[in-house]
């Protein structure tokens, strides 16, 4: 029998959250403050933002071909698996 067990705690998640906000932020005022044209901070505020969207982007990637694996292994597992356990004769007709 399979039991899951989660790969990461509660608070590790909450630390990757906060650290992500907090990074996220910081860059963000930095761009804000920055002492050029309103064009040089939007440029750079657009290539955070399309850093951040392209990293979601990756984990997801990354994460949807670890589950591909895992469900692979399983299904050749299964596909090997003996339909008769031998707890029981059976039966010749």
């Amino acid at each position: 029998m399979n039991t899951f067990t989660p790969k990461s705690s509660p608070h590790f998640y909450l630390q990757s959250a906060i650290s992500f906000g907090v990074s996220f932020v910081g860059v963000g005022t930095g761009i804000a403050y920055l002492p050029v044209d309103l064009w040089i901070r939007a440029f750079l505020g657009l290539g955070l933002l399309y850093v951040v969207t392209s990293t979601f982007t990756l984990a997801k990637c990354v994460r949807d071909r670890q589950e591909d694996a895992v469900a692979a292994e399983l299904a050749q597992s299964y596909q090997q698996a003996p339909l008769w356990n031998g707890a029981e004769q059976p039966v010749h007709r």
